[in-house]
């Protein structure tokens, strides 16, 4: 009898990972909180795709995906599995959709690139020899954040800063195109199935000097998996398109800056040809570059108001779960959840998701808030959008001062107006008022505030006191 290897070790392959996946499911069904798999009204269908006109995401019932992210690197080489539960309950309580996560963690980990069981990736050569204990930890991770709803932004090849030790850049060099090419499809293969996945390829560094190994890497996830969408993790300046302009595979943009007037790279970012939907992937983190809780909510509403679809804030010790304390001094992670940052994200999600979040326009030419915005390359300059069918103008003031809004763009007879504070979360009812022309309005103190302003023909809640969208 003839048998043909290559194809055995394929089919083996196949049925080791089909029992896994098996064993994990199991495992996940009968985790400490026995957690009840009920669909909620908020919940999406995954995997996600691309929204009509490619601004955004949906699910698969075409309901659009609001991105709220967090920075959790270090999630699957650091955390046990008790404390991978009790940091994703924290995350969905605080309306988190997103978690960034390294596949495969160089640095960052106080076994690493042994996970937190001491189980390396890898049993002997980098990238062709996966070490299966080590994969069915990082299942349990990416399972047990779609039980909670979240995607999983998964980093397969970290490059790392400056291609120095916090990545994998150097065993790429040594690596042969071909052993690339086996990892792509290692990690393709396995998580093909996994519904709350999106790709992200690269990380912290430009990837030109590897471009040809790491696209390896790519056609071997694409030879078992054309489901998820992909994005990438250049270099700070850079958006995501930089250095891969062109590639198809490429399908979602993002914005890594650590500018102060960060609203600039996102302008580029909406402005690409053709059209792709975009977020802010990574600035200043809490507890490092000096980010105070005003600069770290700018980040976030900067973009949102300049047409991104969501951000991913970070903290630090979070990030590294505790693995790295000299980063920023701090390690007990637990304790930061509830820090300023957290919570200001938690209220950014709770606004946007109140109002038609989806259909916001931005305002670069100053014809919706036609006063006071400030000045274009300032930290102080006010972003607003507009829906398109005008139910709803949002704005942010990175200090509270008087602007003025020509309320005819509302497109009811009469406009109600809030004040949101975005540390805080609480909404203030300014009034409402006829349809007019402009209109000035002043916050009662100092300090960043949303504007909100409403068609109040359709009578929205009070700004993040409803989920609606």
């Amino acid at each position: 009898m003839v048998v043909n290897i290559n194809l055995f070790k394929i089919e083996m392959r196949t049925l080791k990972n089909t029992c896994n996946r098996f064993l994990m499911i199991i495992l996940i069904m009968i985790i400490p909180a026995c957690r009840i798999f009920h669909p909620s009204p908020d919940e999406y269908t995954y995997p996600l795709k691309l929204s009509e006109g490619n601004r955004f995401l949906t699910d698969q019932n075409d309901k659009p995906f609001f991105w709220s992210g967090d920075a959790a690197w270090s999630a699957i080489v650091q955390l046990n599995r008790e404390e991978v539960d009790y940091y994703l309950d924290d995350r969905e309580r605080k309306g988190f959709t997103v978690i960034l996560v390294n596949l495969i963690d160089h640095k960052f980990g106080t076994h690493a690139p042994a996970n937190i069981y001491n189980e390396p990736p890898f049993s002997n050569k980098p990238f062709i020899s996966p070490n299966e204990e080590y994969f069915i930890h990082s299942d349990y991770v990416i399972q047990a954040a779609a039980s909670r709803g979240i995607t999983v932004l998964l980093c397969p090849l970290y490059l790392g800063w400056e291609y120095g030790d916090e990545g994998w850049a150097e065993e790429v060099k040594n690596a042969d195109p071909s052993d690339l090419r086996t990892w792509g499809e290692f990690v393709g293969e396995r998580y093909a199935d996994d519904n709350n996945i999106i790709w992200c390829i690269g990380g912290d560094a430009d990837p030109s000097p590897l471009k040809d190994k790491v696209l390896e890497c790519v056609k071997g996830i694409l030879e078992y998996d054309n489901r998820h969408l992909f994005t990438c993790h250049n270099n700070p300046e850079f958006i995501a398109t930089n250095p891969w302009k062109g590639e198809k595979w490429l399908a979602i943009n993002n914005v890594y800056s650590y500018s102060q007037s960060l609203y600039e790279f996102c302008k580029n970012a909406y402005d690409q040809q053709p059209v792709m939907p975009y977020f802010m992937m990574e600035s200043a983190y809490e507890n490092e570059h000096n980010a105070t809780p005003q600069r770290l909510r700018s980040e976030a509403y900067w973009p949102l108001l300049c047409g991104a679809m969501g951000h991913i804030f970070g903290n630090c010790p979070i990030w590294h779960f505790g693995s790295t304390p000299k980063w920023c001094g701090i390690s007990d992670w637990k304790n930061q959840l509830n820090n300023p940052g957290s919570e200001s994200a938690y209220y950014m999600q709770r606004l946007f998701r109140s109002r038609p979040w989806n259909l916001l326009i931005p305002d670069y030419d100053h014809k919706v808030l036609t006063e006071g915005y400030g000045q274009w390359g300032s930290k102080d300059y006010i972003t607003a959008a507009i829906a398109s069918d005008g139910t709803a103008i949002i704005a942010y003031l990175p200090s509270g001062r008087q602007v003025t809004v020509d309320l005819s763009a509302i497109s009811g007879k009469k406009a109600r107006c809030w004040w949101y504070d975005p540390g805080t979360g609480i909404p203030t009812d300014i009034g409402t008022f006829p349809v007019e022309g402009a209109r000035q309005f002043e916050p009662s103190s100092e300090g960043d505030w949303v504007l909100v302003i409403d068609d109040a023909s359709i009578n929205y809640p009070p700004p993040g006191e409803k989920r609606l969208f």
